[in-house]
């Protein structure tokens, strides 16, 4: 496929030199400035199926010469992963490839294509992407991309996508049936798509161009992800990085693989959460630095384990434990065991610095030295506990956290998928540890016989029978943070302060998966219900909460 892609890209090249050497102005597809609604456009709004399926689209820069293009369509190189990487400068946009190229690479029939599109856009109403893998592989592996070209319809015209470069493979964990092929050919899995370009996607996020996308395989349980994505949105108001979403219909290979939820990657990013990168091969630790909460960390490189002082906390149903120990991830590219070590003893002073107050009334002042930090007992400096851990954590993020995890309560809340940023750079957004992108509701919303009003979820340790089935996935910050009582009240006013718009996102969701049943349902089984079941027992659960808070 690379050697394809070169040839056709110098072929390109040269069509350009021999030609008039006027360029075409750039078609942009997704050029946009509003943000999106989470699901496709209204019928008011919507275009013909004729109109939705994408056509040629020139994409050759005015500022490139055809001498450029020769020089440039021969630069390209592969990483390790197989990943082509355009050896551009930043103000080159030349763009080697067209739709059309692609489609002859790939030996697809746009007429053929075409018909089947039509078909298909007239079969559902929510947007189409639609995948075609090099070879027609299957997509089976964790870790090995695919080359393929993606195609975006049945959505408005600004948003539709003709054929883009692209590799695609199955991400996730237990959604991806821990790589169990059988399994994966059988039930279809989560997917990972990464673009050779930056692109905006269905405008989400304020139709910001990444190159990573995800598609979120619903399986039976329709929303989950979604509607937290969308409660977390509203109880921090756009404060805190949360994955924009949508709901889509998806094909590989002509093949129908289900409804997906569109989202997006949580990486580092510009547009996600905005931590310094670093510089590749720098070991200085004045970067960002993006953390999960990792219990499938055993083959990551860059990991650490904290023990949480090796020292119990009390939770606020009066249960005392030692925390159980976790692994956890760093998530940018660190290049040097220097910044390993610096950010695990962040994590260790900003988890002891908590303990010791709440625990203790204890009040520690903490100095960084070089690449390390030192805690002096400064009782005198702090009017509070809340100002002293302010020192080293964004509480306010901690209170949008956990209110959105004691809504929807996720059972592994303390074992996998909880993400931190801090970033010690000199611009940074994220000064001190701050809780982001929430993420993985797959084992929420009441699972495990959880009542809608059994009480508080994220604030408890869990119960010995859940510990003995599923190892202990308590979650040490926010049990210990919650068992405060001036915690408790900041949960209370931003509670106060969000509800209406917890509600209006309760009522958001429900309209999309009412308006788009058709679609939910569209292999025969009755996804939709699922999906108002469960947003039925988060209303439940919103109102239950609201007696504890409102």
């Amino acid at each position: 496929m690379n050697d394809k892609r070169r040839i056709m890209a110098v072929v390109c090249a040269v069509v350009v030199l021999t030609s008039s050497m006027t360029a075409c102005t750039r078609t942009e597809i997704s050029d946009i400035s509003e943000s999106t609604t989470t699901t496709a456009s209204s019928s008011e709004e919507a275009t013909t199926a004729s109109d939705n399926v994408p056509s040629h689209v020139v994409t050759q820069s005015d500022s490139t010469t055809a001498t450029e293009a020769v020089t440039k369509a021969t630069s390209a190189v592969t990483d390790d992963s197989g990943l082509i990487v355009d050896d551009y400068t930043e103000d080159f946009t030349y763009d080697s490839l067209t739709p059309d190229d692609l489609y002859e690479m790939y030996g697809l029939s746009r007429s053929e294509r075409s018909s089947f599109y039509s078909q298909i856009c007239g079969e559902c109403e929510l947007p189409i992407i639609s995948v075609s893998t090099e070879d027609e592989q299957e997509v089976l592996s964790l870790d090995e991309y695919v080359n393929c070209i993606v195609e975006i319809m049945n959505c408005d015209s600004k948003y539709v996508m003709d054929a883009t470069e692209a590799q695609i493979r199955v991400r996730g964990n237990a959604s991806a049936y821990y790589g169990d092929v059988d399994q994966i050919r059988a039930n279809g899995a989560p997917y990972r798509i990464k673009f050779m370009k930056k692109q905006s996607v269905l405008g989400l996020n304020d139709g910001a161009r990444c190159k990573s996308w995800v598609l979120l395989k619903t399986y039976n349980y329709g929303v989950r992800d979604h509607l937290a994505f969308t409660l977390a949105a509203a109880i921090n108001a756009g404060m805190y990085y949360v994955s924009d979403s949508t709901f889509v219909q998806v094909y590989v290979n002509e093949e129908y693989m289900g409804i997906y939820l569109l989202c997006e990657q949580t990486q580092e990013n510009e547009n996600r959460v905005a931590i310094t990168e670093a510089e590749e091969g720098y070991a200085g630790t004045d970067i960002g630095y993006l953390v999960e909460l990792d219990n499938y960390s055993s083959g990551e490189t860059w990991r650490f384990l904290l023990n949480y002082n090796n020292e119990s906390i009390t939770d606020v149903y009066g249960t005392t434990r030692v925390p159980v120990k976790y692994y956890y991830t760093v998530r940018n590219d660190l290049y040097s065991e220097e910044q390993l070590d610096f950010i695990e003893r962040y994590f260790e002073v900003c988890y002891e610095v908590a303990m010791r107050a709440i625990k203790y009334g204890e009040y520690y002042r903490v100095d960084r030295v070089d690449d390390d930090f030192t805690l002096t007992l400064a009782q005198d400096e702090f009017e509070s506990a809340y100002d002293c851990i302010s020192q080293v954590m964004d509480i306010e993020s901690f209170v949008d956290m956990y209110i959105t995890y004691e809504i929807v309560n996720d059972q592994d809340v303390g074992g996998g998928s909880f993400f931190f940023a801090v970033d010690f750079s000199e611009n940074s957004i994220y000064p001190v540890l701050t809780c982001v992108a929430p993420w993985d509701f797959s084992w929420a919303y009441g699972d495990y016989s959880s009542d809608a009003d059994g009480g508080l979820y994220a604030a408890k340790f869990k119960d010995d029978y859940f510990v003995d089935n599923w190892g202990d996935r308590s979650n040490p910050w926010l049990i210990l943070l919650y068992s405060a009582d001036w915690f408790q009240e900041l949960v209370s006013e931003k509670w106060q302060e969000r509800y209406s718009y917890i509600l209006e996102a309760l009522d958001e969701v429900t309209e999309t998966v009412e308006t788009y049943s058709d679609d939910f349902d569209k292999d025969g089984k009755s996804h939709s219900s699922s999906a108002l079941a469960t947003i039925r027992w988060t209303r439940n659960r919103v109102e239950y909460l609201n007696t504890l808070w409102g």
